[in-house]
């Protein structure tokens, strides 16, 4: 009992230690990050380094904001991943529900597509996406941007849900069923309301997805008013000169509303990550 008891206490301690030297890796950047955009330019290059400001300054945040374009950046971005987010929720999910639900042909050929979509790099849809996207006539479009995230998020949306709903036993179907229920409302009313975890879940994977996306934005729009934060960040980077403190103080901002959507469905998305990690 007592080899037990110490080697649970010795698991313990070693799972802690793993879990702080995990955060204190994750989050160190972050916290460099915050710290160098409050402090004044020549203590971002002092040697040796100091992480805490000496003299705390908001002189980059208000050059940031003094260009009209940052504004736009930000609020471009919000709009794009919240539209990829409510779109991947609601057509991730009734996918999802129709793959593990019915029986049909061909439905094995599209989870197979879904995965196969899923695993091909963005760079590899950058062309194709560039081409359709002009020839619909929408370049220099957030639809255009919209549709290029869609391609990469919501593989993983369906694929990421088809776990959730393959957990939940068909004998509540069949019970809800029996009680007079029809298609429709199993979905609504039983089905839907057991995986809302896992829905806010995705919703907030296809939203970070999208959020920090660069590489199709950046190919999709050059207009300078419809360019997205991550997009515009580029603006501060040339080949002679890398403006440091704008960007500390623009990658802070950045954080912020992923920071602020995680706090808001914490349990949910816990709850979420933790049921699709078993499998039915």
């Amino acid at each position: 009992m007592k080899s037990m008891k110490t080697s649970k206490i010795t698991t313990g301690i070693l799972v802690g230690i793993l879990i702080v030297f995990l955060v204190v890796i994750v989050g160190f950047p972050l916290a460099w990050m915050a710290l160098s955009s409050l402090k004044p330019g020549v203590e971002l290059f002092t040697i040796p380094p100091k992480i805490m400001p000496q003299n705390w300054s908001l002189e980059w945040y208000i050059q940031a904001f003094s260009n009209p374009n940052v504004i736009r950046y930000f609020l471009n971005s919000l709009l794009i991943a919240s539209v990829v987010m409510v779109v991947d929720m609601l057509l991730g999910t009734l996918t999802a529900y129709s793959l593990t639900r019915f029986r049909y042909k061909g439905r094995k050929l599209i989870l197979i597509c879904v995965l196969a979509a899923y695993c091909v790099p963005p760079i590899m849809l950058m062309l194709p996406l560039y081409k359709i996207v002009n020839a619909f006539g929408m370049p220099e479009s957030h639809i255009g941007v919209i549709i290029a995230h869609l391609t990469v998020t919501l593989p993983f949306s369906v694929w990421l849900l088809v776990s959730f709903f393959k957990k939940l036993p068909k004998e509540i179907n069949e019970a809800a069923v029996m009680d007079g229920a029809n298609e429709m409302q199993v979905f609504l009313k039983v089905e839907l309301p057991l995986c809302v975890s896992g829905v806010l879940s995705t919703g907030i994977m296809a939203f970070i997805m999208s959020w920090n996306e660069f590489l199709l934005s950046s190919v999709l729009i050059s207009k300078e008013s419809m360019k997205t934060l991550t997009v515009g960040l580029a603006n501060y980077i040339s080949s002679t000169h890398i403006d440091w403190g704008i960007i500390m103080a623009l990658g802070t901002i950045t954080t912020i509303p992923v920071i602020i959507l995680f706090a808001l469905v914490q349990k949910y998305f816990v709850e979420g990550m933790t049921a699709g990690a078993v499998k039915g």
